[in-house]
């Protein structure tokens, strides 16, 4: 049993932790900033006269632009 936990060890510090090394920029889009770029606000609930568009970080936040 402790032969299999090294090989997934090593499977997994070979795969995982290499690739984010090498390309860092995926898996780190910044969805406030993107947001932001498009004239949005991050925002627990958009207002009537606003449209929500995405997430932002957490999931219960919007992305709101104004109409």
């Amino acid at each position: 049993m402790k032969i299999h936990l090294f090989f997934f060890f090593l499977l997994f510090w070979v795969t995982i932790l290499s690739a984010k090394k090498r390309y860092p920029e995926y898996g780190s889009l910044d969805l406030r900033r993107e947001c932001r770029k498009g004239n949005g606000r991050c925002k627990n609930e958009c207002q009537e006269y606003e449209v929500r568009i995405a997430y932002c970080i957490r999931p219960g936040t919007h992305c709101c632009l104004q109409i």
